[in-house]
């Protein structure tokens, strides 16, 4: 058995990491970031499906004093992990770091919510880890090629969906009262992407119900623009919505369990926006919500390996006002459409697949190195 420390969001278990709010314990058990998807999708799960399997390699949380094949960075950079990154080096073990955002590429220009855009520091840092590393994992086929520029041994693997949590069967239609029930999850900060394809909703307004699963809408508008504020406000007195809790990632599959169908709006003039991941709309899609989204690269490879009807890629709002209008008054094409997101969803982002193809990933650095 061959054991990988993981280190999530930049938490690495040292005295000196007492000042930012670790525990003693974290010492001998590593330091986690349990409420962060960095830490349950990309790493609990994985390192669950490999232990329930025959890999010989068995993921942990890093344990500082224990010997590792390999340690990976996950979504972890800067001066302290750098440090630590080279003397894990010097000792033998593999330093492998896992992106999930593009802190690399220059933004000119002002942006609409400012985490779309990398600052200086984040990109040095990025730029550090990255070149002094191994190997790179990225979260997004467009992202490794942006983390390839800068190191070349980088693979892409994808965010992935523990379909333990999805229900089995969807609880409703998608329909009430005659309207069409519209998903969406996310920061509320980003609640403003709906503008990429605001005339669309507005057009549909008296023939949908648009759900937003977010976290504290009102604390979010401050950080908008007064122009995009304005315009977001408007938008939501036309469009009928409600807003649930974001909870956990169970209480929202069973959520989006009452049918219709998962969007993800998004602009495409920032490179934080054309690495995302596909996550947004694989949760929806795996519990039978067709997806309508903006050409976004990662989600136009899940719409590539789809059946058709999974994925609708909407480049335009007469071709959002199209899409959603047949998902509206054809119920055989959304069933069916919604079958095709779920079987997508089991055949290349299950937990179970990506584990292996992470674990895969990990051995190539190791064979690599002769450890």
């Amino acid at each position: 058995m061959k054991r990988i420390g993981f280190i999530i969001n930049s938490r690495v278990p040292a005295w000196s990491s007492l000042a930012r709010g670790m525990r003693p314990p974290a010492l001998l058990f590593g330091w986690d970031d349990a409420a962060s998807p960095m830490s349950f999708m990309r790493f609990r799960w994985i390192a669950e499906a490999l232990a329930a399997g025959s890999s010989e390699l068995r993921y942990e949380l890093y344990r500082p004093g224990r010997r590792y094949a390999a340690v990976v960075f996950l979504k972890s950079m800067g001066s302290q992990c750098l440090d630590l990154a080279r003397r894990l080096r010097a000792q033998g073990t593999k330093v492998i770091f896992e992106a999930n955002v593009d802190y690399y590429t220059h933004v000119a220009g002002e942006v609409s919510l400012d985490v779309m855009a990398p600052t200086p520091a984040q990109r040095a840092a990025a730029l550090g880890i990255t070149d002094f590393a191994d190997g790179v994992i990225a979260s997004s086929r467009h992202l490794t090629r942006v983390c390839a520029q800068v190191n070349p041994n980088a693979a892409w693997v994808p965010d992935n969906v523990n379909l333990q949590l999805a229900p089995k069967q969807p609880t409703g239609s998608g329909l009430r009262d005659g309207r069409l029930q519209v998903w969406w999850s996310g920061m509320a900060a980003k609640v403003f992407e709906f503008l990429a394809a605001e005339e669309a909703f507005l057009a549909l307004a008296d023939h949908i119900h648009l759900h937003l699963v977010t976290d504290d809408l009102d604390a979010a508008r401050q950080r908008w623009p007064e122009a995009v504020r304005d315009r977001v406000d408007a938008f939501l007195r036309r469009v009928p919505h409600t807003c649930h809790r974001f909870t956990g990632v169970r209480a929202l599959l069973d959520l989006y369990a009452a049918g219709g169908v998962i969007v993800s709006p998004r602009f495409l003039d920032v490179p934080y926006n054309l690495s995302h991941t596909e996550w947004k709309i694989t949760l929806g899609m795996a519990v039978g919500l067709p997806a309508v989204a903006s050409p976004v690269p990662s989600y136009r490879d899940v719409a590539d390996v789809a059946d058709p009807g999974a994925v609708v890629l909407a480049d335009s709002s007469a071709a959002w006002h199209v899409a959603l209008t047949d998902l509206l008054e054809y119920p055989e094409r959304r069933r069916e459409a919604g079958e095709a997101a779920r079987a997508v969803v089991a055949a290349r982002y299950a937990t179970s697949v990506v584990a292996r193809e992470h674990a895969g990933f990990v051995q190539r650095i190791l064979n690599e190195s002769g450890t």
